[in-house]
């Protein structure tokens, strides 16, 4: 037995947007007097499935781990590996030096650097 809304959805096919699922990564971060130091944990995924994005005070970090596929002629059996998107947004609030944000990707962990800007950094005042 079938209830109305599947009923009519035969009648009339519904379509429905994709609605993309993100997982938050874990990650550290660090100071020193020059600037921030970030590390996201983001396994299974290279650098070209990373896009950072730098607007204001907000760093925006998208990963993708696309799916394994493997060898040719070979069927998977089980797949227990998942195919996840990580996205993480970071607000700051000190200003950084855009231009000389630095990040690569290793053994599963996304580093950026993130320098601080010149009036964000500590001076010593001579006293006269």
């Amino acid at each position: 037995m079938k209830c109305e809304v599947e009923k009519r959805e035969e009648q009339t096919p519904v379509q429905t947007a994709q609605r993309q699922v993100y997982r938050k990564p874990w990650f550290t971060s660090s100071e020193s007097e020059d600037g921030y130091l970030v590390e996201v944990y983001v396994p299974g995924v290279n650098k070209s499935g990373v896009e950072i994005a730098f607007e204001e005070d907000t760093l925006d970090i998208t990963a993708r781990r696309t799916a394994s596929k493997g060898p040719d002629g070979w069927k998977a059996l089980r797949r227990e590996i998942p195919h996840e998107d990580y996205r993480l947004r970071l607000h700051l609030n000190v200003p950084v030096a855009a231009d000389k944000i630095s990040a690569r990707v290793e053994d599963g962990v996304l580093t950026l650097e993130l320098p601080k800007a010149e009036e964000a950094k500590p001076r010593k005042i001579a006293v006269s």
